[in-house]
């Protein structure tokens, strides 16, 4: 169990490294399952972990777990590759959790700062580059990995996967409405 666990991990951090695709993992539910369950850990744990973490109910984690999950199913059944759904969703829910911890306390610390925006207090250099080369990273991985799934050109990935968060945001802004900004 502990050398799957070991083999998995090592897996997903050669895909955040570019080294592998999603096509390294394996097809398993039952892995696929455990990268979701990861996922939602992680989540819940940065919301305990880090100070300043907006709180947000079961629902919502629900939400932000169902969500990709659909979009993806939908799009594989669209394009009749079915069979490389469990490796690409493994692989986005393992990459995910992979960067949750350090790009959660990054936006975090900018959070003040984008809530309460002074032009005579701008937000930390160093924080904001940090953050913009994590987001980076992250969309060039998931771009990498949405891109071995289905073949595409790099801008139609690009905008898949940008038009699934933005899916994701919306469906959670209209269920759940929008948190209050605090000034």
């Amino acid at each position: 169990m502990l050398a799957n666990l070991r083999i998995l991990f090592a897996r997903l951090i050669d895909i955040v490294l570019l080294r592998a695709g999603p096509e390294a993992l394996p097809a398993s539910p039952a892995v696929l399952a455990f990268t979701i369950l990861l996922n939602a850990t992680v989540s819940v744990l940065m919301v305990v972990l880090v100070p300043g973490v907006p709180a947000f109910n079961p629902l919502e984690l629900l939400v932000s777990l169902v969500v990709p999950l659909l979009w993806f199913q939908v799009a594989f059944a669209l394009e009749k590759k079915r069979e490389r759904f469990l490796q690409t969703m493994t692989a986005l829910f393992g990459v995910n959790s992979l960067f949750m911890p350090f790009i959660t306390p990054v936006l975090v610390a900018l959070l003040p700062y984008m809530q309460k925006q002074d032009p005579n207090t701008p937000p930390p250099a160093a924080m904001t580059l940090l953050l913009l080369v994590l987001g980076i990273w992250q969309l060039v991985v998931l771009v990498r990995i949405v891109r071995a799934a289905f073949e595409w050109n790099y801008v139609a990935v690009v905008i898949f996967v940008l038009a699934q968060n933005l899916a994701s945001l919306f469906i959670a802004a209209a269920l759940f409405g929008v948190p209050p900004v605090k000034v």
